[in-house]
């Protein structure tokens, strides 16, 4: 348990020095894309809503608030998986038994 704690606090700490400082990046800049991506299908279903159109133009703004909506769902998502996984540390060696 203390050696993944050890591992842990390490990678904590490559990651402040700016090791990976790249994928860091572009992974903020998915969740600030997720975020506009909801906003944009939040503002658009509630002018709909607002604007009460009827027929093809209403079903045209619904279908793309819901698009919108769910890429943003699916790009918070990702950008979550992937800062999960830029900050678990580095798997232990294996035992020297099973070493050549």
């Amino acid at each position: 348990m203390w050696a993944w704690l050890t591992r842990w606090q390490q990678r904590q700490h490559d990651l402040a020095l700016g090791v990976d400082a790249d994928l860091v990046r572009d992974n903020r800049r998915r969740y600030q894309y997720a975020v506009v991506l909801l906003g944009c299908g939040c503002v658009l279903g509630v002018l709909s809503a607002r604007l009460g159109l009827s027929g093809t133009p209403q079903k045209i703004i619904v279908a793309l608030a819901i698009v919108l909506f769910l890429g943003g769902i699916l790009a918070g998502r990702w950008a979550a998986a992937e800062s999960a996984f830029l900050s678990k540390p580095d798997r232990e060696d294996p035992p020297k038994v099973f070493r050549k």
